[in-house]
């Protein structure tokens, strides 16, 4: 998605669907016994589900024994109505958020269905708590959150990820995983040619443009989106890395990048009249 965004730019419009995928964990198995255990069995039957997806996605994932879900909370649907509630106040933050969301639930074991966290990935992201909480609790989330899930019933969808790619009165709809290629494909079918991803190589100054854009970057996103093989992607970061333009953290069993913030010099003069540089970050 991210590599479409880059590429594509304002000639794509993404815009995501809340699905509630998970109403009750306690009913998405047939599992026996205690409510207890059966949870406890479907957060480790998820928990491999994440690892052999995520062997093929690249995307990084908790290392930690995942426990997402418990007795008291069921359901993935808190989540969903906090992105519908994210939206109500600003649509370019709520994808942020929902960026938030998705990594503190898969590389930080948070359990994001908690209001409270979802009230600090809320802050993290640049909405105001107030107005989150205030949407959140009493605004129209929740009504929207089920107009989303009606939308794909009525597209036949029952299965995610999918994707619904639309131009005019023309929808393809495609299921589970998909690559860029895949999309690119359908994009050019759908437009008759007419929308191209813009061409960008695969320079250390795009990586960084890439990275300081969406602030937070994952190697296999670079990687996609300036379609390079695992080595070159790891190569260039740590050339950066040596030039101190990145920084990587580890997070689940993968790394996050992040632009380091440049530094400029202020000159001071002291009382004896020699003149100081001073590295300051901006």
């Amino acid at each position: 998605m991210r590599a479409i965004d880059y590429l594509y730019g304002d000639k794509v419009a993404i815009e995501f669907i809340m699905g509630g995928l998970v109403e009750d964990v306690t009913t998405l198995y047939d599992f026996d016994g205690s409510p207890s255990f059966v949870i406890e069995r479907a957060n480790a039957r998820i928990s491999e589900m994440w690892h052999s997806a995520a062997a093929r996605h690249g995307m990084p994932v908790s290392k930690e024994h995942m426990s997402l879900y418990t007795p008291r909370y069921t359901s993935s649907f808190p989540q969903n109505i906090a992105y519908e509630a994210a939206k109500r106040i600003d649509k370019v933050k709520a994808k942020s958020f929902l960026r938030r969301i998705r990594e503190a639930t898969f590389t930080e074991n948070k359990r994001t269905s908690q209001i409270d966290v979802l009230i600090d990935l809320a802050t993290e992201s640049g909405l105001d708590a107030a107005q989150f909480i205030d949407q959140y609790t009493y605004g129209c989330a929740q009504a929207d959150f089920m107009q989303d899930r009606m939308k794909c019933r009525r597209n036949g969808i029952t299965g995610f990820p999918s994707y619904l790619v639309k131009e005019g009165s023309t929808n393809i709809i495609l299921g589970g995983y998909q690559n860029l290629a895949t999309f690119q494909t359908v994009i050019s079918r759908l437009s008759d040619g007419k929308i191209k991803p813009r061409r960008v190589g695969p320079s250390l100054a795009n990586v960084m443009d890439f990275v300081k854009r969406y602030k937070s970057v994952y190697p296999v996103e670079i990687e996609v989106a300036f379609a390079l093989d695992r080595a070159r992607t790891n190569l260039m970061i740590a050339q950066l890395e040596r030039e101190r333009r990145v920084e990587s953290v580890a997070i689940g069993d993968g790394c996050r990048l992040m632009a380091i913030n440049p530094r400029r010099q202020s000159t001071v003069k002291r009382q004896d009249g020699a003149e100081v540089k001073i590295a300051v970050n901006k």
